[in-house]
This record gives C-alpha cells, sequence and structure tokens, in this order.
C-alpha cells in the first residue's frame, strides 16, 4: 500500500484535512499531536492531552465508484485495526468491541472502559462511494478525563503501561496496511465474529425496547427482534446498551 504521510503539530480535525489531501493523492496518513475539532460519531466532541494520544486519519480513494454496501466494511477495517494493534502491544490485556466500531479495556476493578474511537466518513457522488477516511483516536499517555468520562474512559498509561504515542502510530498503519490486503467480505466476518453481539440481548434507549440481536445485514446494521416481535435494523451503536462480556 503506497501512501503519502502527514504530520502536524496541531490540526482543526485529521478526518477533514484527509478529505482534503484525497483531492491530490490516492491515499493517505494524516496524524496531529492535538485536534482543535476533533470528533467521533454523531458529532460528539473528541478532546485530549497535547501529544499524548493518537490522532490519526487515513483516507483512501476508490478508483471504481462503488456503492455503499460494497464499502460497509471500512467499519470493521477501522476498529480491527486498532483492536489487533492494541492486543499485540499489551497481550495481557483484555480488549472487547462495542458495536460498531469502539474499542474497550477491562480494568482492574473489571470493567470495560473505552480507550479507542473510531470515525468512519465515506465521501460520494449520487449514490457512488469516491473515497473513505478512517478516523483514529486511541487513549495512550493521557492520565486523567474530564469528570463526565471519568468512569467510562480508559488510557493505556491508566493502565500501567508507557508507550510512545508514535510507536502506536507506526504498529497501527502496519495493521491497516495488512488488512487492506484481505478481502473486503473475509474484513466483514472477521468483524461481525469479533463483536461478539449476535445471539445477546441489548437496550435500545431511545425506544426502551429490550431486543435480542438475530443478525447482521450487508451494510453492518444489526438485525434485532424486540419482546413484542416488532423488527429493528440499528446503526447507531450509541443508542443501545449490552454486556460486552459473555
Amino acid at each position: 500500500m503506497i501512501y503519502q504521510r502527514y504530520h502536524f503539530e496541531r490540526l482543526t480535525s485529521t478526518n477533514d484535512y484527509a478529505k482534503e489531501l484525497l483531492q491530490k493523492h490516492n491515499c493517505v496518513v494524516v496524524t496531529a499531536d492535538f485536534q482543535t475539532q476533533g470528533r467521533g460519531r454523531n458529532k460528539n466532541q473528541w478532546l485530549g492531552e497535547y501529544a499524548q494520544n493518537v490522532y490519526l486519519s487515513f483516507g483512501v480513494k476508490h478508483p471504481n465508484l462503488r456503492l455503499f454496501e460494497e464499502v460497509a466494511y471500512f467499519q470493521g477495517l477501522g476498529a480491527l485495526a486498532v483492536y489487533n494493534t492494541l492486543v499485540k502491544i499489551t497481550p495481557t490485556v483484555q480488549y472487547a468491541l462495542k458495536y460498531p466500531n469502539d474499542i474497550y479495556a477491562k480494568t482492574k476493578d473489571s470493567k470495560f472502559r473505552k480507550i479507542s474511537g473510531v470515525l468512519v466518513e465515506h465521501q460520494f457522488v449520487g449514490n457512488l462511494c469516491v473515497s473513505t477516511v478512517l478516523g483514529i483516536g486511541i487513549n495512550v499517555n493521557q492520565k486523567e478525563f474530564p469528570k463526565e468520562l471519568s468512569e467510562t474512559a480508559i488510557s493505556l498509561r491508566m493502565l500501567g503501561y508507557d508507550f510512545k504515542v508514535e510507536d502506536i502510530v507506526n504498529h497501527l498503519i502496519s495493521e491497516i496496511e495488512r488488512l487492506m490486503e484481505l478481502f473486503p467480505d473475509e474484513i466483514f466476518q472477521i468483524w461481525k465474529n469479533k463483536l461478539n453481539i449476535i445471539g445477546k440481548e441489548i437496550f435500545v434507549v431511545n425506544r426502551q425496547l429490550l431486543c435480542k440481536v438475530e443478525g447482521m445485514d450487508s451494510i453492518g446494521r444489526l438485525i434485532a427482534v424486540a419482546n413484542n416481535n416488532e423488527k429493528l435494523l440499528i446503526s447507531d451503536g450509541d443508542s443501545i446498551r449490552y454486556e460486552l462480556e459473555g
């Protein structure tokens, strides 16, 4: 995989800059020490300490314009790249994927807390996808979090590890390169299995419904059936609650 590499001390958003760069490059990796307007899914703000975390965006053009169904696997690619990287560098930590692409680490108090998130953004012309950008944030050396996140977030430093951010970036890029060599269907299936959500009960917050996940469709939506036999298609991971373990 041939890509152009860019690093900045400060950017508004690595994803936004990657989109701009894709106007002249086929594949780019953009990193920054700090983002002033970093974001997660559903426009949630993503903030962190300066030069202490991974802020990386991987962008790729699709030379043969693709339908959405053909690029849905990128949700899994981003999540698996982070998961595999973390498992490789900290093999004694238990990690879990939370649908669709958040990564959680099990702490000493046996609670799962979020250590990484992935934002996937596709650029379309009509109904055809011309490029995709994966935005990845990993909490590396962050020592504390805002009060509202203190019970739900964790960093590698807080787990007892000391890494250089650039070393993790290099591991992550290598893992993205490896996964890009696989067939899309293979990535999708690995992601689906690693999520370990099919067969589980989930609570759909905005509907106040208890459901059972029966499968996943071709674009990565959960197929769930409620206690009243209503069938739901779910794509927003922030709208559901479930046990990561078991």
